[in-house]
C-alpha cells in the first residue's frame, strides 16, 4: 500500500525538520541514518511515485562493484570500500537478501582488439597492458584493509583470492567463438551481484517504521524557495498532492535534493547553479530470461566485457521449474544502445524522455527499443543463444562532469572511467545534494549529511 502520513502544516514545534526531496535509494538510506543519528528531528521524504524506492533505484542491475572496471586506482578501491560499507549497513540492519539469488563471482573480460557490434566496430579505450596492473593494487587494497575483517569475509570471502587470472580453458565457456580471439585477459573476481528489487522491497518497510519519518507519496514537487530568517534560512516546499489534486506546502530548516533528474532544475530555483554542467542521462536495460541445463549452470556470471562502450549481464535469480528446467533472468545492457539520451538536468525533462521514465510508452515500442540489446549482447556471451526479452526498464543516470567530450565512453578523459565523484554536496545554509551517483555511495554519502547537519543541530 502507498504510505503517505499529513498532518497540520502550521502547527509549533520545537522539533527541527529535515525535508529530503526524492525517495530512492540516496534519499531513503540519508533518512534512515539521520533518524538514527538525530531521534528528535522530523525527516520527511517527499516522492512523487505511489511507492518510495519505485523508480530508477529498482533498475540498477546490481553490478559487482568492487572497482574492477576502472582504470584509475583511486575510483577502483572507492568502489571497493562502499561497497563494502553499503553491504555491512544492510547486513546491520537486517537486510534478509542483500545478494541476487543467482551465480555469482564476477568474470571481467579485457578486450585488446576492437569487436564488432550490431555491424559497427568498437575499440577498448584502455588495453590489458595498462588495466591489469590495477588489478593487483585492487587486491592488495583488500589485504591490507580487510584481512581482519570477519564481516568482509564473511560476505565475500578471504581478502587474498579477490581476483585470479583465468587460463583460456577456463573462460572460453563463457564468451562467443567470433569474441575468443580478441580478447587480451579475463579475470574471476569475488564480486557479488546484489539483489536491487529485494533489498529496494526490505527498506521501503524498514523506512515506514522508524517513528520520526513521515513520507508522502505521489507528492510532486514543483517549488522549493529560501525563506530568509534572522540567523538563518527556511526552506518552503510546495508540491502537487496526487491523491486529492490539491497543492500543499510546509517549511523545513533543511533539504537534501536527491530526486535525480531535477536536482539541477531545483538547484536553478534556489540560485544554486553548477559551476559545470550536469546532464541526465535516459539509460534502458533488458531483461532476459535464459533456460539452462543444470550442469551448464556455471556459465551464466557476472560477466562485464571491458574497457569501454561493450556490454555487461547481470544474473537476478534463478527459478527451478517442477519438471527440472532453470530458467534465469539476467539483466543485461550494451554501451553503444542502453544509452538512450542526454538532457542537461536544469530544465524539465522534454516530453519522450519522461513518457520512457513513466512508462507511458506502449510495450510493443519499448520491446523494439530493447531487442538491439540482445542480439548485440549474443556477439559477447555464449549463454545467450537462446536467451528471451522479457522485459524493459527505463531510468536515469547521473552524469556529472558531463562537459564536451566527457560524455563520450570512448575518450579516455571520460568521467565514465574516473568516478570517485559520491553525488554529495553541502551548498551551505541547510540546503544538501545527495545523488549517491552509485547505489553503494548512498551510505557513505548519509553519513557526509548526516555529519554536516549535525554542525547546525548540535
Amino acid at each position: 500500500m502507498p504510505h503517505s502520513t499529513y498532518f497540520n502544516f502550521n502547527r509549533s514545534s520545537d522539533r527541527p525538520v529535515f525535508a529530503i526531496i526524492g525517495g530512492g535509494i540516496a534519499g531513503s538510506v540519508q533518512a534512515i541514518h539521520l533518524a538514527e543519528k538525530y531521534p528528535w528531528i522530523d525527516i520527511h521524504v517527499f516522492d512523487k511515485n505511489k511507492e518510495i524506492l519505485s523508480g530508477t533505484s529498482t533498475m540498477n542491475p546490481g553490478r559487482p562493484t568492487f572497482g574492477f572496471h576502472y582504470r584509475h586506482l583511486k575510483t577502483a578501491t572507492f568502489c571497493q570500500d562502499n561497497t563494502v560499507k553499503f553491504t555491512k549497513f544492510l547486513d546491520r540492519i537486517g537486510c534478509p537478501n542483500i545478494f541476487a539469488q543467482a551465480p555469482q563471482g564476477g568474470i571481467y573480460v579485457l578486450m585488446k582488439d576492437a569487436a564488432q557490434i550490431l555491424g559497427d566496430s568498437v575499440r577498448p579505450v584502455f588495453s590489458p597492458d595498462e588495466i591489469e596492473p590495477i588489478f593487483e593494487q585492487i587486491k592488495d587494497h583488500a589485504i591490507k584493509k580487510y584481512s581482519n575483517d570477519n564481516d568482509f569475509k564473511k560476505h565475500f570471502g578471504p581478502p587474498d583470492q579477490l581476483c585470479r587470472r583465468l587460463q583460456e580453458d577456463e573462460y572460453i565457456k563463457f564468451l562467443t567463438p567470433e569474441l575468443l580471439d580478441r580478447v587480451g585477459s579475463c579475470y574471476e573476481t569475488a564480486e557479488k551481484t546484489f539483489d536491487t528489487v529485494g533489498i529496494c522491497s526490505f527498506l521501503r518497510g524498514y523506512i515506514k517504521k522508524v517513528k520520526n519519518i513521515i513520507i508522502h507519496t505521489e507528492a510532486n514537487v514543483t517549488n522549493l524557495e529560501q525563506i530568509p530568517q534572522s540567523k538563518s534560512v527556511n526552506y518552503r516546499i510546495t508540491w502537487d498532492d496526487r491523491r486529492s489534486s490539491n497543492s500543499r506546502f510546509m517549511v523545513s530548516q533543511f533539504l537534501t535534493l536527491a530526486c535525480w533528474e531535477r536536482v539541477g532544475f531545483f538547484r536553478k530555483q534556489l540560485g544554486k547553479p553548477e559551476y559545470q554542467p550536469t546532464y541526465n542521462r535516459l539509460k534502458m536495460l533488458a531483461i532476459l530470461e535464459i533456460e539452462v541445463a543444470p550442469d551448464r549452470l556455471d556459465t551464466i556470471r557476472p560477466i562485464f566485457v571491458a574497457s569501454g562502450p561493450f556490454s555487461m549481464i547481470s544474473p537476478q535469480k534463478c527459478i527451478k521449474k517442477p519438471d527440472g528446467r532453470i530458467i534465469c533472468r539476467c539483466a543485461c545492457t550494451l554501451a553503444v544502445r542502453t544509452n538512450v539520451m542526454n538532457v542537461p538536468d536544469d530544465r524539465l525533462l522534454p516530453a519522450d524522455y519522461n513518457d520512457m521514465l513513466e512508462g507511458k510508452i506502449s510495450p510493443e515500442e519499448k520491446m523494439e527499443m530493447a531487442t538491439p540489446i540482445l542480439e548485440g549482447a549474443r556477439q559477447f556471451f555464449a549463454c545467450l543463444s537462446s536467451a528471451k526479452l522479457v522485459d524493459v526498464r527505463f531510468g536515469t543516470v547521473r552524469v556529472p562532469f558531463g562537459g564536451g567530450n566527457k560524455v563520450d565512453l570512448h575518450d579516455p578523459a571520460s568521467e565514465h572511467h574516473s568516478r570517485d565523484y559520491p553525488g554529495c554536496d553541502h551548498l551551505g545554509e541547510g540546503l544538501f545534494v545527495n545523488e549517491a551517483m552509485k547505489m553503494i555511495y548512498s551510505v557513505y554519502n548519509a553519513e557526509m549529511v548526516a555529519g554536516w547537519a549535525g554542525y547546525m543541530l548540535d
